[in-house]
């Protein structure tokens, strides 16, 4: 969460204000700068495994951790991974998925073994190792948990995703342009700063065809940076740890947080589709035929394509049985857990969320096991592949992928009615519990009409082609630095050119008076247009409100002005830096006095901000906005506690949030009476949002 300044000033009466976003920024050192390159220098090229530049002493080549136990805390965690790995180690012959049991051993070990790593020197030598001998989608998902939760490694900066693994963001035709470039040794490609530069056109995969309606949201569900979040949460949340020593991930209310994710992800997947005239998400049948089907257009490494899936395609058959009676057993075992909830508290719905993802925090594993898991293996249908006979994992069976089917949604909604069959054996909210005495909303000022836009936006995929064993001297510096993106000692950069969805950025102010000085938080949601009948619209579409911004300010008596601009809202971020430019930077703080900053601008748990708002038409589409002043709930731990929120995002201090309220307040209960919302620190505010119309694909 980021931080604010809070100015209170006088003019014809009190006022209370809130200031732009204050990131602050610090600047790399010198230890930071060789952790950080290191980094940079082992993601590159992954499946490739002669072609660093950096030269490495034997002590590198010939390690074997299990020979060096007494480098790690903890070693006897380890054990059981080198007794795992010398007897049946997991290499690029099979395609690893944390999805699969046997998958989530190897994945665990590997992690504790980056992690327990005493020094940087041995943590460097155990991923040496590993790049060299593990299984490479395993390599980055260990390598990637391990940094994101040592503490030596807080701001160290990660490329995106898919930067590291291009495969599982651009279709196939994207990564065959890209090889061809590289194979013509980059024939009639002009050099910009000395870098071969190479941009290609890339599209979604509904380019030559939607297969139903639902593909035209293809921009939106295959966005990179969308999916990009989703890995990331996945890894800050591992659903097989409890977290580290001192940041128990159970501190952050993960499992409540579980389910606020993907209820929201549900809420502007909805509001997206409204912009398309698509309405609800259909209810997933696993008895029925699936009248949508999917092709993802994308292809591993190995040469292999992701399964596709036929439209009117079904999944009752003999395969899926045994998972079938198990989303039905366990969902009975879940409507009884609810039904023996006495207490309308956080902490029900925290163990409701760790139950239904199936984590280590979940009250029971044994009885519960993990429900989203189990519709993932049923919707995981294909053939037997690998010497395992587990079946080629889809775009389910990986974070980075899963968000781009819609029939993902489908199901993320059915898991989600467990969670609203929950609260609806809580009180309904009152007026008392919506209330702010002595506080009112007076007026509302922004803008009646939001613009969308789609504008080109480029991705460093040059690890997507094979590059050739670097020569042994080069006029390169950024060759010569350790970038390995090169041919004949020349650098190169291979970038994918989308159309992204984005927004004209946007100010609200709002006119608030109290009775008092006191603290107060301000909440922020875009949801539907409005119906005449305004009750009956609340009733019904409380689940649909998406949060946009959620922050403090200080009231003082009388008039207050509360301004915010969309740029400066929480949560969200910029676009992430290429991989190339990345380079380029620490190469510059390394070698002149370049300062390399560090804040959280780019922070990997953090939003598109590109995705703010759904897409809207050309004729304009209504919404309507949402504002709630209320009362500052301290949070057990003050927010920014125990981590360094300049580089960090404090998984597992239990200080992320910036209040204790429920996460999706004032709509995480159902609303039976929709006038109850008729209160001085409520208002709605209808909007129509705009697109300028144009083609999401550049063909």
């Amino acid at each position: 969460m980021k931080s604010y300044t809070l100015v209170a000033f006088a003019a014809l009466a009190l006022f209370a204000t809130v200031s732009t976003k204050n990131i602050e920024s610090k600047t790399a050192d010198k230890d930071f700068l060789i952790k950080q390159k290191f980094i940079l220098e082992i993601l590159q090229h992954v499946y490739q495994d002669d072609v660093l530049v950096t030269k490495y002493d034997t002590s590198y080549y010939e390690y074997k951790p299990w020979e060096h136990v007494a480098d790690y805390h903890k070693h006897e965690l380890l054990e059981p991974f080198f007794e795992l790995w010398q007897h049946k180690p997991m290499h690029d012959d099979e395609v690893f998925s944390i999805m699969y049991e046997r998958h989530v051993e190897y994945a665990v070990g590997l992690t504790r073994l980056f992690y327990f790593a005493k020094d940087w020197t041995t943590f460097t030598h155990a991923v040496f190792w590993a790049r060299l001998h593990v299984n490479k989608q395993l390599f980055v998902y260990a390598l990637t948990v391990a940094g994101l939760h040592r503490a030596d490694m807080q701001g160290i900066v990660y490329p995106a995703i898919y930067e590291i693994q291009p495969w599982y963001f651009f279709d196939v035709e994207t990564i065959e342009t890209a090889e061809r470039y590289r194979m013509h040794n980059f024939h009639n490609v002009k050099k910009l700063d000395n870098i071969y530069n190479v941009a290609i056109k890339s599209n979604y995969s509904n380019v030559y065809s939607n297969m139903h309606r639902d593909h035209e949201l293809a921009y939106f569900l295959e966005d990179v940076g969308l999916n990009a979040f989703y890995y990331y949460y996945n890894l800050d949340y591992p659903f097989w740890t409890k977290g580290v020593e001192g940041m128990d991930l159970n501190k952050d209310r993960r499992g409540e947080f579980w389910i606020y994710t993907h209820w929201q992800l549900l809420a502007r997947y909805y509001l997206e589709r409204l912009s398309h005239d698509l309405g609800d998400i259909d209810e997933f049948d696993m008895y029925e035929s699936i009248p949508n089907g999917y092709y993802s257009g994308l292809r591993y490494y190995s040469g292999v394509n992701f399964p596709n899936r036929e439209n009117g395609y079904s999944f009752y058959h003999n395969y899926n049985l045994e998972y079938i009676r198990l989303v039905n057993l366990v969902s009975q075992r879940i409507m009884d857990y609810i039904h023996d909830q006495h207490k309308d508290d956080i902490e029900a719905v925290n163990k409701l969320g760790n139950i239904l993802q199936g984590n280590v925090d979940s009250i029971d594993r044994v009885r519960y096991s993990s429900l989203s898991n189990y519709y993932k293996q049923i919707v995981n249908d294909g053939n037997d592949y690998g010497k395992y006979e587990e079946t080629l994992p889809n775009t389910f069976m990986h974070y980075e992928t899963a968000l781009r089917d819609p029939l993902n949604f489908q199901i993320i909604k059915d898991i989600i009615h467990f969670y609203w069959h929950l609260v609806e054996v809580f009180p309904e909210y009152t007026v008392k519990d919506y209330n702010f005495e002595g506080v009112k909303i007076n007026k509302v000022q922004m803008p009646d009409h939001l613009t969308t836009y789609f504008e080109y936006f480029d991705s460093d995929i040059s690890n997507a082609v094979n590059v050739e064993i670097p020569a042994e001297a080069s006029a390169d510096p950024l060759v010569n630095f350790g970038r390995n993106s090169q041919q004949d000692g020349q650098s190169f950069v291979v970038k994918a050119r989308q159309y992204r969805l984005n927004h004209k950025p946007f100010q609200f102010q709002l006119d608030v008076t109290s009775d008092k000085a006191q603290k107060a938080i301000v909440k922020v949601y875009i949801g539907p247009g409005q119906e005449e009948d305004k009750y009956h619209f609340i009733e019904s579409n409380y689940m649909n409100f998406f949060e946009l911004e959620h922050f403090v300010v200080d009231l003082v008596e009388g008039v207050n002005v509360i301004t915010r601009n969309s740029d400066d809202f929480s949560w969200w971020v910029e676009d992430r830096t290429p991989y190339l430019e990345l380079y380029k930077k620490v190469m510059d703080a390394t070698n002149s006095d370049y300062k390399f900053g560090l804040n959280q601008k780019e922070a990997h748990c953090g939003v598109p901000q590109r995705l703010m708002l759904p897409i809207g038409k050309k004729g304009g589409m209504p919404y309507q906005m949402f504002f709630m002043v209320y009362p500052y709930h301290e949070p057990a731990v003050k927010q920014h506690t125990g981590y360094d929120p300049i580089i960090s995002c404090g998984i597992g201090s239990g200080a992320r949030w910036v209040d204790s309220l429920p996460f999706g307040f004032p709509f995480n209960r159902p609303v039976k009476h929709g006038y109850y919302f008729d209160v001085d620190n409520f208002h709605f505010e209808p909007v129509v949002i705009y697109h300028k119309e144009d083609a999401a694909n550049v063909v």
